[in-house]
């Protein structure tokens, strides 16, 4: 556990050096929580946060990492969730998905494709559940078509507890997800036998029909065994 001097003034000096650290949970950001959950290395979680660089950490005394790793780690058994509709990035409004029966295809797979390694896609999975605000009345909007070719370098400077809310808020909808799955795959099915019966084009599309089928049952299943949105595993 890190010293009590540690937990309230994270703030060392060593020779020259000054090693400041988040005080709160709230003071992390996505781009921290990224490098906190993807690595093991103390003196790369450090680094990642203090943004001290990799060499010059490691002529400090071990002591002084380990307490700061250890610090780092209370901060994230001290997780708050804060879900936040609309938020601004970078000088950006953006908008929280409004309506998961217009999630698309494309958004479908690659959630799915960032949700194989999280914490190493979490910047671009936040670029899908968030997107820019083209249109605003009150508490209602619009946000703009998704193109996979969304900023989701804007996301790294997401703060952890709006990270954290919009996850839960993501998991916690899972039965209105997979419903809106399962109706969806309903569509896609009878689209399919339609071609059939006309055939249509149906030699070409087939096996894109069965690739999307494919996938979105595996996310269908990786929902389905999800029990938590936001532990630190």
């Amino acid at each position: 556990m890190p010293s009590d001097n540690l937990r309230n003034h994270p703030l060392f000096t060593y020779t020259d050096m000054e090693l400041r650290l988040p005080a709160h949970y709230a003071d992390l950001t996505l781009r921290h929580l990224m490098a906190l959950e993807s690595d093991t290395d103390p003196v790369k979680r450090v680094s990642a946060v203090t943004g001290v660089p990799y060499d010059k950490l490691r002529t400090m005394p071990r002591v002084l990492i380990t307490e700061a790793d250890a610090h780092l780690t209370n901060l994230l058994q001290k997780e708050q969730a804060q879900h936040k509709p609309i938020i601004e990035l970078g000088g950006v409004t953006y908008g929280f998905i409004p309506n998961w029966e217009e999630f698309s295809t494309g958004e479908w797979i690659d959630m799915e494709d960032y949700t194989k390694d999280f914490w190493r896609n979490a910047h671009k999975a936040m670029s899908v559940l968030y997107r820019p605000i083209d249109r605003r009345w009150g508490d209602k909007y619009t946000i703009a078509p998704y193109t996979a070719k969304e900023d989701a370098e804007a996301f790294l400077e997401m703060p952890a507890p709006l990270v954290s809310g919009a996850l839960l808020f993501f998991w916690t909808t899972e039965r209105e997800l997979l419903t809106t799955l399962q109706s969806s795959l309903i569509q896609t099915t009878r689209e399919a036998m339609r071609l059939l019966r006309s055939g249509d084009g149906t030699r070409s599309s087939s096996p894109w029909l069965g690739k999307i089928i494919s996938r979105w049952m595996r996310l269908r299943l990786r929902l389905s065994a999800t029990s938590s949105p936001t532990s630190h595993s």
